[in-house]
């Protein structure tokens, strides 16, 4: 079975959130946001055979550009598994939530489901 990775938008995360002045703003695009939301992580090779498997909930910030500006665990299943889903998702670029027809920033929960493939 392929990995599934999810995000979900309600009506009440499209209200925008306040900005923040940077104090070195850039119009290039920041190294982690470098995939359309096709790195989805691999399990990793010393945990196969162990039978830990399930969905890491991760909360993310996108931004006007689509990338993530915060990005954090809200349910665990194991430390390393909950890391490689945080850099994953910190790694994709979204397409950016609108409003009124302009981008807006959103935070969204994002599930990320790993399955031990035994091997």
């Amino acid at each position: 079975m392929k990995k599934l990775v999810v995000a979900i938008l309600s009506a009440a995360v499209l209200a925008p959130l306040p900005t923040f002045p940077q104090s070195n703003p850039s119009s290039t695009k920041p190294r982690h946001c470098s995939a359309e939301r096709a790195g989805e992580p691999p399990y990793p090779e010393s945990l196969k055979g162990s039978g830990i498997q399930g969905v890491v909930v991760i909360q993310a910030v996108i931004g006007e550009d689509g990338c993530t500006q915060s990005v954090r665990v809200v349910r665990k299943l194991h430390p390393k598994l909950d890391e490689l889903a945080k850099q994953a998702v910190d790694s994709w670029k979204f397409s950016p939530a609108m409003k009124d027809g302009k981008p807006v920033k959103v935070m969204i929960p994002i599930q990320v489901e790993f399955k031990d493939t035994g091997k």
